[in-house]
């Protein structure tokens, strides 16, 4: 076992997610995107393990307990994760940070085996492997020879080519990585049509199959109580005749430049918001503190998202920069909010403007924010925002496009499972996941 938790159908396949960080519970659209795809192999029958490499900033802390080298959560049945909280990897992670410094060191600890020994363990024991992002390479060891895979969550080398400098000038080296990927691995868990393209374009071969995970969601996640919409409105000091737009994200350089539009458009449309009763949220750890302006309200980093989503009545995203999809699209889409977006923001879907969502120019946000006060009313909204997650359902539900990906990859299969699969909805989301905005 890779992991000592209970499990109904001992003989399945053991999967080993290899993670930089830990994912549970997630605070960006990687993790929870991770988070998902682990969490719909586990409810396929599956006995998965996520190992990562290194913990949160209060799991180093000393106060009131004792050194620990690890600690193993149990999510939910069949699916637990792992973090390495040795100093040596923690002190590594808190310098770099300390220095905005990207995960090179991470990569190349890994390239060269120089890892823990639990995850020695985890790999020596593991059926199949995915690694978390192209940060994360393949492993040398015996090992090796074991089915290996690559979650991407986005072309990482486009998203350095939009950063500061000292993140910039590792741009090339990244996409030689990713170029070598299609040769390096069994085959690649792309999000969006522009990374599989890209994958496609080295795979000489045409070997590769590519199939495309989105960055879906667990739908059963955002079905809260009617009340909680009420309790969260309140406490944001909003009324009934009050209209709030949630904005979601994690301190990410495309929702930072989001944001600097956003607060501009606060400051010179002051009196048009306050007019229409319009109110901005911004979700997440796109803001490190809470604050109040106007009408724009700040929650900085929250231990769960979901109930501030069925506070708002659209969720808006505004990016015009970045790779692979926005997490935040899906969760609006489950949480039944009509969307407000640009078009380069709802890539990765198959959302068309005006038809799924409120067409957003870059640089007219009032006109677009203006269409959704003056076309529909509140209960219109609403069922359209239904219909919209009615037709792009197959294109959102975690599990549906899991289950879709696994099944065009041998290496899958589940023959050995003596206990047959049932049709029972997959058991209701652990406590612990918990998200602070989207990617």
């Amino acid at each position: 076992m890779i992991h000592q938790m209970p499990c109904s159908q001992s003989t399945s396949k053991r999967v080993l997610f290899v993670s930089g960080f830990r994912i549970f519970p997630s605070q960006t659209g990687a993790h929870l995107r991770t988070g998902g795809i682990a969490r719909a192999l586990a409810r396929l029958g599956y006995q998965v393990l996520i190992y990562s490499l290194g913990g949160r900033r209060n799991d180093y802390q000393l106060v009131s307990r004792p050194r620990r080298t690890h600690e193993i959560v149990e999510i939910e049945e069949n699916l637990a994760e792992e973090t390495n909280l040795g100093l040596g990897f923690g002190l590594m992670q808190a310098v770099a940070r300390r220095l905005d410094y990207p995960r090179v060191w991470q990569y190349e600890l890994l390239r060269r085996g120089l890892i823990p020994a639990r995850l020695r363990r985890a790999l020596a024991e593991a059926d199949l492997i995915i690694c978390d992002s192209s940060w994360c390479p393949k492993i040398p060891g015996p090992w090796s020879r074991k089915p290996w895979f690559m979650l991407s969550h986005n072309l990482e080398h486009r998203l350095l080519e939009h950063t500061a400098l000292r993140h910039r000038r590792f741009a090339p080296w990244m996409r030689r990585i990713e170029s070598a990927a299609a040769s390096t691995f069994c085959d690649i868990f792309p999000c969006a049509e522009e990374d599989l393209q890209f994958f496609r374009s080295y795979d000489s071969s045409g070997r590769l199959r590519l199939p495309l995970i989105r960055c879906g969601v667990d739908p059963a996640v955002y079905a809260v109580p009617q009340e909680t919409r009420a309790r969260v409105r309140a406490e944001l000091g909003l009324s009934d005749e009050d209209q709030l737009l949630v904005f979601s994200g994690s301190r990410f350089e495309p929702n930072l430049h989001a944001l600097r539009a956003l607060r501009e458009f606060c400051r010179t449309e002051a009196e048009f918001l306050a007019r229409e009763r319009l109110y901005l949220l911004v979700l997440g750890s796109v803001c490190e503190a809470p604050s109040r302006e106007g009408a724009m309200i700040v929650t900085g980093r929250v231990p769960d998202s979901v109930p501030f989503l069925a506070a708002a009545d659209a969720g808006l995203n505004p990016v015009t920069s970045g790779s692979g999809a926005n997490v935040k699209l899906f969760e609006y889409l489950a949480a039944r909010l009509p969307i407000i977006s640009t078009t380069f923001g709802v890539r990765g879907t198959e959302l068309k403007p005006q038809v799924d969502f409120v067409p957003l120019e870059p640089q007219e946000l009032k006109s677009g924010i203006q269409a959704f006060v003056r076309d529909r009313s509140r209960e219109q909204w609403r069922a359209y925002a239904e219909a919209v997650w009615s037709r792009h359902r197959a294109d959102c539900d975690i599990q549906i496009l899991v289950a879709h990906a696994i099944a065009q990859l041998p290496e899958f299969n589940l023959r050995e499972i003596t206990t047959p699969l049932t049709n029972e909805p997959p058991a209701k989301a652990h406590p612990a996941d918990t998200r602070a905005g989207g990617h």
